[in-house]
């Protein structure tokens, strides 16, 4: 095998090269290792390996080929500098990690201040002097972004707390960002070997609970006006059903009252069936003067009522009993039977009932004198139409050819 000195140059040059930089490597490696090792023996193989390829690399590069020992080396077979190469680069390739997994493993300070600086959360710490001895990186950034300037002391994050910078927001005792993040600051004391005067300072990141405090505060707020509109509504309510009861009683007095005048004019006019006509009245005079508890009354009562009058009430068609469409059917045909005797001096009411598409239409219409006019609402016939179209009906009223009062309603019970 060729001695290394009579390889060619070219590789004469290259092994220095490569001897030179595992040198380097293995010096750095023996360096660390006595600088952070306890234990001194740990540094041994590097310091084998770095002294021998320190040997070689001066026998290829200074060493004389006439002398003993350079001479020597220089004359060994070049595949002994390969085999140290390799070993070298083996050790190297073993120790560095092992040693770096070690580093890893072991708590010192740059491992603290590594830790503080992968926390979420800004923290820091003080002396019991004041002066900040550790701050991590999120906090240095707060500290910032509230003053413009590093944390030394204590008393510089008081500072930025009670002065904090006009890009600053505060509400209470949170801290809105100029990025919009939100933070709240938090200092406790701490006991260090007997000592309680140190102090811990943290800032932890609320934006989430201050936005939830934000949307729920805006919820209340919405909530709160519904209330007031649904209080409002309750009030409205009130005045609703105490103005609905008070039409239907003014609706059960117009129609008991101009019965009872119609029957005193017409005893006054005749003198037929006198007698019973004044049953009719005192039965009318009756129920003014007792307790009224209910103004339902159904279609056979307005027929007996009207035939007391002299009118016949003809009805065609269907309305289900007991339903809201028939009891305003019958309030109508009360008004109707009254009116046609008052004023059109009629004896003969038709009610003509059609249901379609799921609507009743009704048509009430009398004998008597076709008006010339049109016709003009009283009490009756407003207190009518606004329980109608409560009922989300409608009504019309028309003087040609002749008298006839048209509603339109629901057929569903619950759109009533």
């Amino acid at each position: 095998m060729s001695p290394f000195s009579a390889i060619p140059a070219v590789w004469q040059t290259v092994i220095p090269l490569v001897l030179f930089c595992e040198a380097v490597l293995e010096l750095g490696l023996l360096l660390y290792q006595l600088l952070h090792s306890r234990m001194p023996l740990r540094s041994l193989p590097c310091a084998v390996h770095f002294g021998i390829l320190v040997t070689l690399l001066l026998s290829v590069t200074q060493g004389d080929p006439n002398a003993g020992k350079d001479a020597f080396l220089i004359h060994a077979a070049w595949l002994f500098f390969v085999i140290v190469i390799i070993l070298a680069a083996l050790h190297f390739a073993i120790a560095f990690p092992r040693e770096y997994r070690r580093r890893k493993n072991e708590l010192s300070p740059f491992s603290i201040k590594e830790a503080t600086d992968k926390l979420p959360m800004g923290i820091c710490f003080a002396d019991p002097d004041g002066r900040m001895i550790l701050c991590n990186n999120r906090m240095r950034q707060l500290s910032f972004a509230l003053c413009g300037h590093e944390l030394q002391i204590v008393q510089d994050l008081e500072n930025a707390l009670a002065h904090p910078s006009s890009t600053v927001t505060v509400r209470g005792d949170c801290y809105i960002l100029p990025d919009q993040t939100v933070w709240q600051f938090r200092t406790q004391a701490i006991i260090v070997d007997g000592n309680d005067r140190w102090r811990q300072m943290t800032a932890h990141n609320v934006t989430e609970l201050h936005l939830g405090n934000v949307r729920q505060g805006e919820i209340n707020q919405q909530l709160r006006q519904v209330n007031q509109k649904l209080q409002k509504m309750y009030e409205r309510m009130a005045d609703d059903i105490k103005e609905k009861e008070s039409l239907n009683l003014k609706i059960y007095i117009h129609d008991t009252i101009g019965r009872s005048l119609l029957t005193i004019r017409d005893i006054i006019a005749s003198g037929e069936d006198t007698d019973q006509k004044i049953a009719s009245l005192q039965e009318a005079v009756g129920v003014l003067t007792s307790d009224r508890t209910s103004p339902r009354s159904s279609m056979e009562q307005v027929k007996q009522a009207a035939k007391a009058l002299g009118v016949t009430v003809q009805v065609e068609g269907y309305l289900p009993p007991d339903s809201n469409a028939e009891q305003l059917i019958v309030t109508a045909a009360k008004e109707c039977v009254t009116n046609c005797v008052k004023h059109a001096g009629g004896s003969l009411v038709r009610i003509h009932i059609v249901q379609r598409n799921g609507l009743y239409d009704i048509t009430i219409t009398n004998d008597g004198t076709i008006p010339t006019e049109p016709i003009r609402e009283g009490s009756g016939l407003t207190s009518l139409r606004r329980s109608i179209e409560a009922a989300c009906g409608e009504m019309y009223t028309a003087y040609k050819p002749c008298f006839a009062l048209l509603i339109t309603l629901p057929e569903k019970e619950n759109d009533l």
